[in-house]
């Protein structure tokens, strides 16, 4: 599933293309993909509306609308959401194409059709109830030490588990979890409770560089992650713990070990992350 660093790289790649541009025509293959509205009123009333800007909140792409109405999108597993211009060439898994003129298009394209789409007034925002319940954005001054050890002393759960709870911190997933607390030397069954202000300052500056880093190298690509114009991200060549099982660590050389924690495979070295 793409996580903060894609959706976020989606959206800086939107954000230049996007505003200014008036939907000339919806056209909804896939009517499953849609939450809000049902196909007919979508198709009917999309038409007309110009795009102003793109934001994020976690991993919800959020595209507004110059009637202060708001696109909605989560990619989910293998969702993609790609700006094209040039000849229409959809694809076979495209859902739901936005025409906006001068042969430009905005593709909602998803192999495995779990990615979902909202369009309502921006009034209405917290009726996507996973939305609505996000914790602060990890790259945000809400997210701070003060917010962490007062949260934390109360959580017995595992500290991988914390983080990849979205009511904790908004837009962490397996990739960056654990590439989180491998830089930040914690074992990811650690209770979240037992972390001491050291150990909570490292973890915080972890959340902070290694999302930014991601951003920067726009976001990991295994198979299906691609950005606004279709390329894929180059943050895979630097991951130091996923997907790495029994290769070297790079800090150590440690052969790194895979296992199951809160649910999830899990990457970690087991001498940098005692």
């Amino acid at each position: 599933m793409p996580e903060l660093p894609e959706v976020e790289t989606i959206r800086q790649g939107l954000a230049k293309v996007l505003p200014g541009r008036t939907v000339e025509r919806a056209e909804v293959n896939c009517p499953g993909s849609l939450v809000l509205p049902d196909r007919e009123e979508f198709e009917r009333r999309l038409p007309g509306k110009r795009f102003v800007g793109a934001g994020r909140r976690g991993k919800y792409l959020l595209l507004y609308l110059d009637d202060e109405s708001i696109l909605a999108v989560h990619l989910r597993m293998t969702g993609k959401l790609i700006f094209s211009q040039g000849e229409l060439v959809a694809g076979r898994h495209t859902h739901v194409v936005l025409h906006l003129g001068k042969e430009a298009y905005l593709f909602f394209q998803d192999v495995r059709k779990f990615g979902r789409l909202w369009w309502l007034p921006a009034t209405r925002l917290d009726e996507i109830r996973g939305l609505a319940m996000l914790g602060p954005e990890p790259l945000s001054a809400e997210f701070d030490l003060h917010y962490m050890e007062k949260h934390l002393k109360k959580r017995t759960a595992n500290i991988k588990a914390v983080l990849l709870d979205q009511h904790f911190v908004a837009g962490l997933g397996n990739i960056y979890t654990d590439e989180i607390l491998h830089r930040s030397g914690l074992w990811p069954g650690r209770p979240a409770d037992s972390l001491s202000r050291p150990e909570l300052e490292a973890l915080h500056l972890a959340v902070r560089e290694v999302l930014t880093e991601a951003i920067d190298w726009r976001g990991t690509t295994f198979s299906d992650y691609r950005d606004a114009s279709g390329q894929s991200g180059g943050f895979q060549d630097r991951l130091n713990v996923y997907r790495r099982h029994a290769q070297p660590c790079r800090s150590c050389g440690t052969g790194i070990m895979r296992a199951r924690t809160a649910g999830r495979g899990t990457h970690f070295c087991p001498v940098c992350q005692k």
